[in-house]
């Protein structure tokens, strides 16, 4: 019997979604106390990150064969995170893998007009304002893509809507609540991979961290320098391919630490644009 998923080290990632998923059901639907409620919200939260990072590789590297089952899980990662289906695919895998070497032109862009370092709070908070105003102007150039991403968009608003008129005020402190706490962290995880960097080439553009909790929290995202060169290649082939482009990465570059702002600035770097042959972030990299 085929496996329904395309790669087995995702089984564990789909497990904890659908475990976060019951116990927000479980939350909504059990607890009288808002107390108890909002203390599971906080819980939540503070685990985010792990089904972040599960959702951002999903849009990368679709999780299931059958197409609807992706449809589905993207609806659930909606619930934990507050990303649409295909919101990935436009702001991120086409807006800044495209253009993260420029970042003028970048969805996340650090530059302010100047090219001056933003400020990590106006980063934050300016990029999380932008989000959808640019999903929407990059899918103008994809209205195929614009249309998946508003009818995914539309049936996971229709789902939360159906849960927050079941259980109004504990669907909005477990589903709602959390969502644009979750946006920004993602955008400051973006800000502290790439701020200040030199952009001259793919090899001095990102931080990365070998330590084994940040990799596991964040499933390999700590070798990011890999994961932009080969963008659609599946999360769990990102340290054997870090080791093959290792000796091209500056040293302050790659850290062993669980923050990544403890990886150096651009030391002042002059080096010339290199390339490896990568994949292109493609419109769709998902089933």
């Amino acid at each position: 019997m085929t496996s329904i998923w395309r790669y087995q080290a995702d089984i564990p990632p789909t497990l904890i979604v659908l475990g976060v998923l019951g116990v927000q059901l479980w939350a909504v639907f059990s607890l009288e106390s808002l107390t108890a409620v909002f203390t599971v919200a906080g819980i939540l939260l503070l685990f985010s990150a792990c089904p972040g990072a599960i959702s951002h590789n999903h849009h990368h590297c679709n999780t299931f064969r059958p197409r609807w089952m992706n449809r589905v899980y993207e609806v659930i990662l909606f619930l934990e995170t507050g990303i649409p289906p295909f919101g990935w695919t436009l702001h991120h895998n086409l807006g800044h893998h495209k253009h993260y070497l420029h970042p003028p032109d970048d969805p996340s862009g650090w530059q302010n007009p100047d090219g001056s370092t933003m400020n990590r709070i106006k980063y934050d908070l300016y990029n999380a304002a932008r989000v959808y105003p640019e999903i929407i102007r990059i899918g103008r150039s994809r209205p195929r893509l614009l249309r998946r991403f508003l009818t995914g968009t539309a049936v996971s608003l229709t789902v939360l809507g159906a849960l927050i008129a079941l259980r109004p005020l504990p669907a909005l402190i477990i589903f709602v609540l959390p969502m644009p706490i979750m946006l920004v962290g993602l955008l400051d995880n973006t800000f502290q991979q790439h701020q200040d960097l030199e952009t001259r080439s793919d090899y001095t553009a990102s931080r990365n961290t070998t330590n084994r909790l940040y990799n596991l929290i964040s499933w390999n995202l700590g070798y990011h320098t890999a994961h932009h060169l080969y963008p659609s290649v599946h999360w769990s082939r990102l340290p054997e391919l870090h080791e093959q482009i290792r000796d091209r990465i500056p040293d302050h570059l790659v850290g062993d630490s669980v923050l990544l702002s403890n990886c150096g600035q651009s030391g002042g770097l002059d080096l010339p644009r290199m390339r490896m042959p990568r994949v292109r972030p493609s419109a769709r990299q998902q089933a």
